[in-house]
Formats: C-alpha cells, structure tokens, sequence
C-alpha cells in the first residue's frame, strides 16, 4: 500500500524520570498540547500534506503514549491535543535512559503512517544520561544516518533552581552542553522559570513545525510597459 505524503513526522519524547516532579511532566505534555491549538501551526498543517505525531514518555524504558496520528485539519489537530491532555503519569523510576527514548523513537519512525518529507525527534529532558547500557549518541548516530534531525530542550526542577546553593544556572549549562554533544543534532534550548515551562514546550514544537512550511508559490506579475488595452479591452 503507498502510503500518503506529509510534510513531517515527529516524535514527542517527555521526561518521566523520579527528578520530574508531576507539575513538569503535566508541563511538558501540556505544553506540545496546546501547541496543536496555534493559529501558526494550524495555518502550516493546512497549507502542506499535514504531519504525523506521536508522543511517547521514558524513564528506564519508554512507551508510546498517544500513537501515531495523521494532522491535515484543525479538528485533526484539536482530537491530537485532548488525547495528549487526557494522557496520565505512569513511569518515575529514578534511570534516565535517554539512548533507550530515542532507540524507541528510530524504531517508531520506521512505522509512520505517511512518508515525511522530513523526520524529526524532539526530546525533553532534566538532565543527562544515567543508564548508558544503550548510548545515546550510539542511537543518535543512527537517527541521523536515516536523516531524521533531533531536537531538545533542558529544564530543572523549580524547587531546586530556587535555591542559590543549588547552582541551577551551572546545572542547566551542564544539561545543555551534554544534550548538544550526545544527542541534538538540531537545537537546544533551555526552559527556566516556574512560568515559563510550559510555554517554553509549546513555543518549540510551533517553532519546529512551522519552520518546514513550503513557502507560497509567487504570483506572476502583470505584464508591464509595451502597448496596454483600450476600454473595450481591445488592444488600440
């Protein structure tokens, strides 16, 4: 069977891990949610063959979570959001396994429902790799050999962040620097600020999609100069 075009297929990898608290998980779903309700991301679905997402989580191990769908419409989008929102936590062992997340991402990708014009991997995470049995840069290796490009975004717990002893600004740094030599083969960026988490989920997702949307054909010109038409539309 051919399968239909689209203009990307993407992954959605949140952090489940114990050092998530339940308010930044529920961020980073929420917050690639809303992002299916942007009037800009909406626009690039309808002006293109639409994408396919699908969201998983991980701790040691990861799991699909909403499996993949096809987005072409708004009423498509607006189904995507409230199945990512109705999603519950499940997994919060204390292993980040981030080589393990992006293995199941690789191996999803093989079964998207249309063929991208483009693959891609968005990762969030609060931290670096614990669990190194399955190398993240191993799998982002293989990622980028089937030219899927790989996204992430660091954060930190709030609660730590808020305490100058902590160092979170060294932290995020750190978490920063490792996800740009291990794992990123696209952008890295950091969220910071009790507020800002979620919005910062949202406004990457919008930024990757819509980064992609082909530009609009240019209209010909009207001819210029030589002899024009009378009012009859004759030319005189």
């Amino acid at each position: 069977m051919t399968l239909p075009a689209c203009l990307v297929a993407i992954v959605l990898l949140i952090d489940a891990s114990g050092s998530v608290p339940d308010p930044l998980y529920a961020a980073q779903r929420d917050g690639p949610a809303s992002a299916f309700e942007d009037p800009r991301l909406i626009r690039t679905l309808e002006r293109s063959d639409g994408i396919a997402v699908l969201l998983a989580d991980f701790d040691a191990q990861a799991r699909t979570r909403v499996p993949w769908t096809l987005i072409r419409t708004r009423d498509d989008a607006a189904a995507f959001a409230t199945a990512v929102r109705a999603i519950r936590r499940t997994g919060r062992s204390g292993v980040t396994a981030v080589g393990r997340a992006l293995a199941h991402a690789n191996a999803v990708l093989a079964e998207a429902p249309c063929t991208p014009a483009n693959r891609m991997v968005d990762i969030s995470t609060d931290g670096i790799e614990t669990d190194s049995r399955l190398p993240a840069p191993f799998m982002r290796d293989a990622a980028a050999d089937a030219g899927t490009v790989i996204n992430a975004i660091a954060f930190l717990d709030p609660a730590l962040a808020a305490s100058p002893e902590f160092g979170a600004d060294e932290i995020l740094a750190e978490s920063e620097a490792w996800l740009r030599d291990h794992v990123a083969t696209g952008f890295v960026r950091i969220a910071r600020g009790a507020q800002g988490f979620e919005e910062s989920f949202r406004a990457k997702v919008i930024v990757e999609v819509t980064s992609l949307e082909p530009p609009i054909p240019d209209r010909p010109s009207p001819p210029t100069g030589g002899r024009g038409l009378d009012e009859g539309g004759a030319a005189p």
